[in-house]
């Protein structure tokens, strides 16, 4: 008589008999990323009818069409006056749909989505609008080397560094 399974066990038996379908059905290819491109087309064009069915396994949770994300719009240096408006453009494809964070100097950049009050607004493009340059004698929080991340399940991508410098008035 069989002991009825916890769900995580019957999540990982599935995983494992995946895995093992994934092998017994690649082909051994030198490169690693023709490897895993061979996986997810041997599990896709698999006949449900091979399946094992006591699985519920219909194909791959990682489906052929998905990818990585990747920057398709870099942000660009920007000198801008304190207290006007500016934007760091930043625009990422990939599938699912990547989300975006912004980084300043290093450090994850506060928008509107962490606190209401923030004067940094993460548009859905994934760019960055200011509403305003902060820029103090003693506070320069705006001021700094700017990257956006892109990430979705199957990886991340990384822009290219942007400096967002606050113009002088005694220029």
């Amino acid at each position: 008589m069989r002991a009825t399974q916890s769900p995580i066990t019957f999540l990982l038996i599935s995983l494992l008999c995946v895995n093992h379908l994934q092998q017994s059905r690649t082909m051994d290819i030198s490169s690693d990323t023709e490897k895993h491109r061979e996986n997810r087309e041997v599990i896709a064009q698999t006949p449900a009818s091979e399946q094992d069915s006591s699985l519920g396994y219909k194909g791959s949770r990682l489906r052929q069409e998905d990818f990585p994300p990747r920057i398709v719009e870099h942000p660009s240096d920007l000198i801008v006056s304190k207290g006007e408006p500016a934007t760091l453009n930043c625009k990422a494809e990939g599938r699912p749909t990547p989300t975006v964070e912004w980084y300043k100097d290093g450090e994850r950049v506060e928008t509107d989505r962490d606190n209401p009050r923030s004067h940094r607004m993460l548009l859905p493009s994934g760019s960055l609008f200011f509403l305003r340059i902060i820029h103090g004698r003693r506070s320069k929080p705006d001021d700094g080397s700017y990257v956006c991340v892109a990430r979705n399940y199957l990886g991340q991508a990384i822009s290219h560094n942007a400096s967002l410098e606050v113009a002088s008035k005694f220029c």
